[in-house]
């Protein structure tokens, strides 16, 4: 019998380092959730380390392969994927030895998804879940694994080393992906797909340096899609990864100055598949909705900042304006009946005081889910920049106001919404849009927020605004 650590009960069962405060831990706190204490008894330990087996190949990606072989060109690599951020990783000295992936897989899913629980049909969180599956079908996939766990697993335990092995496993995993891209039967496998989303994703968490880099993962992500195409994404797991992945495709889109391809009706079908158990039809199918509109918020944001630096003498301004007051107020009006329907499914925010004691802020916005929350948030965004676009315009409205209004209920929001490994991330856009039409006062509330956020979230540094 051994006794397992000195941290509290919560702690050790998420195998996360204790501060061991008393009464109770600052993680604990942090997540949300009651420290249970450290009073514990002794427990056998006893197993080995496991791996899960190699899968033989599904018949579903067996067809995938066949397919792409006959449709593409050997000679052309489905990306132009930039690999200049080889130079950043050392070669591997640290094994895996004692880091069973398989557990922090796990582990790191249910950190993930704290303080909201792990069912949540939140698309990141279910994405996740698969991981532990898919583990040891490919190279490529596994070294983005590790390079994704052992940076949370080493930032959450402040394990340096760890931190340090995610680095050398990202280095690796690119040398692999580049020379999948260049399989055609490989490259449009659900494994290297997944590679991209994970290698995505851990420049958003780890590049403090640079705050561009994950476009190039994000990029390759919207080659990726359109070269496998809408009939590519019918089974359970690639759904799941389009979804998880469409929110990056639309950032790239609006940062990279192009139309987002997304807002197909095509698109918007293969989209409307319900994979997620999680949520109930009613409230998928507004999800799809809202997204169909969103697809379309690049385009907008584009004509928006080209016509805030046009010549308004120049009678073709005059005419492109005139086009960009006519679809946002069609938009507008979708988005209104939409929102009506969405009150409707899913309850309304509440308010309540800050259990921060903020003083910018001592009213924030608490919801019923995660879920919803996230949603209301996009929708205070799209508000945002829809009534930007009208008092741009000159369109007769309270605008001004409704900007801050919208801008508002988004920091508001924070306290409810940011929680968790995973709150910087839900909140990266909306907090972007707000920061954008922030006063003074409200800016440097943003600044604070980035601060803390960009601890974990490490693309919301200030600077990288």
């Amino acid at each position: 019998m051994v006794h397992r650590s000195s941290g509290c009960l919560l702690c050790v069962k998420r195998r996360v380092k204790c501060d061991e405060r008393v009464p109770g831990c600052v993680r604990c706190e942090t997540y949300g959730k009651p420290c249970p204490g450290y009073e514990r008894g002794f427990k056998f330990v006893a197993g080995k380390p496991y791996r899960s087996p190699r899968r033989p190949k599904s018949s579903n990606q067996q067809g995938q392969q066949s397919r792409a072989s006959s449709t593409s060109d050997d000679s052309q690599p489905a990306t132009d994927y930039e690999f200049t951020l080889v130079d950043r990783a050392q070669p591997s000295s640290l094994g895996l030895g004692n880091l069973n992936l398989t557990q922090c897989l796990n582990t790191l899913t249910d950190e993930i998804s704290q303080p909201f629980p792990t069912t949540s049909g939140y698309v990141i969180s279910r994405w996740f879940l698969f991981l532990p599956s898919i583990y040891g079908r490919n190279k490529t996939l596994d070294s983005a694994m590790k390079a994704f766990v052992a940076h949370h697993v080493g930032n959450v335990t402040l394990n340096q080393k760890a931190v340090l092995y995610g680095r050398s496993a990202y280095g690796e995993a690119l040398g692999r992906l580049r020379k999948s891209l260049n399989v055609p039967s490989e490259y449009v496998s659900s494994e290297i797909y997944c590679s991209v989303l994970l290698l995505c994703l851990y420049e958003l968490f780890t590049n403090t340096d640079r705050g561009d880099v994950w476009m190039s993962h994000a990029r390759a992500l919207s080659q990726l899609t359109k070269a496998r195409g809408p009939s590519f994404f019918q089974t359970e797991l690639d759904n799941i990864l389009l979804k998880a992945s469409r929110g990056l495709i639309v950032m790239h889109s609006l940062f990279g100055g192009d139309e987002c391809f997304l807002a197909s009706n095509e698109w918007h079908r293969v989209m409307k598949q319900q994979h997620n158990p999680g949520l109930s039809l009613d409230f998928d199918n507004l999800l799809e909705d809202f997204f169909a509109y969103f697809t379309l918020s690049p385009g907008l944001v584009h004509k928006l900042y080209s016509l805030k630096e046009a010549d308004f003498t120049n009678p073709t301004t005059l005419v492109e304006m005139s086009e960009m007051l006519k679809q946002s107020l069609e938009l507008l009006e979708k988005l209104v009946r939409w929102y009506d329907k969405f009150c409707r499914a899913t309850p309304l925010p509440y308010q309540a005081l800050s259990s921060r004691g903020d003083t910018v802020y001592p009213i924030v916005l608490l919801y019923s889910n995660i879920n919803s929350a996230t949603i209301y948030c996009a929708y205070y965004s799209y508000m945002v920049l829809i009534h930007e676009i009208l008092r741009t315009c000159g369109y007769p409205g309270e605008h001004g106001a409704m900007v801050a209004h919208f801008r508002d209920q988004i920091c508001m929001s924070v306290e409810y919404t940011a929680q968790g490994l995973l709150g910087p991330y839900r909140m990266g856009l909306p907090l972007r849009v707000a920061y954008e039409v922030a006063d003074t006062v409200a800016k440097e509330w943003i600044r604070g927020c980035l601060k803390t956020f960009s601890e974990f979230y490490a693309v919301l540094c200030e600077q990288n605004f």
